[in-house]
Order: C-alpha cells, then sequence, then structure tokens
C-alpha cells in the first residue's frame, strides 16, 4: 500500500530546504507610493489606490453629505 511518505518533495521545496526562502521583494503603490500595502484598490482592472491613500464610506452617508452640501 503506497502512502504519502512515499512521493518525493516538489523540487522548490527541496530547493527552500536547501537554500531558505527567496527574499520578497517590497512593494509599493502606484498611485502614492507607500511601501508594502496590504491591499490594492482595484476599479475596471488598474490600481486606483492603496488602504493608504483610499477612504472608504458609507454610500448614503456620502450622499447626504453632497446633498447637504448642494453638491449634486
Amino acid at each position: 500500500m503506497n502512502s504519502y511518505n512515499d512521493l518525493p518533495d516538489a523540487p522548490w521545496i527541496r530547493d527552500a530546504e536547501r537554500f531558505g526562502m527567496p527574499e520578497n521583494e517590497t512593494i509599493y503603490c502606484p498611485v502614492c507610493g507607500a511601501e508594502d500595502p496590504e491591499d490594492f484598490i482595484i476599479a475596471d482592472g488598474d490600481v486606483i489606490g492603496c488602504e493608504c491613500c483610499t477612504k472608504k464610506v458609507d454610500a448614503y452617508e456620502w450622499i447626504i453629505d453632497r446633498k447637504r452640501r448642494g453638491v449634486t
């Protein structure tokens, strides 16, 4: 009967065991330049910012605020 112990590790696993994990490259937000953002915000496949340069607001509060300011 075969077991999983009989299967060899994948080559990249053996390389990681021998040489260690490769260094992660530093990622920058293409909009604000923030270093290593956790998330990108994407619209129509394009990055429009990250959590550092964008703000999440409630849609109803945003509409009410615009009406209050007479911007609608």
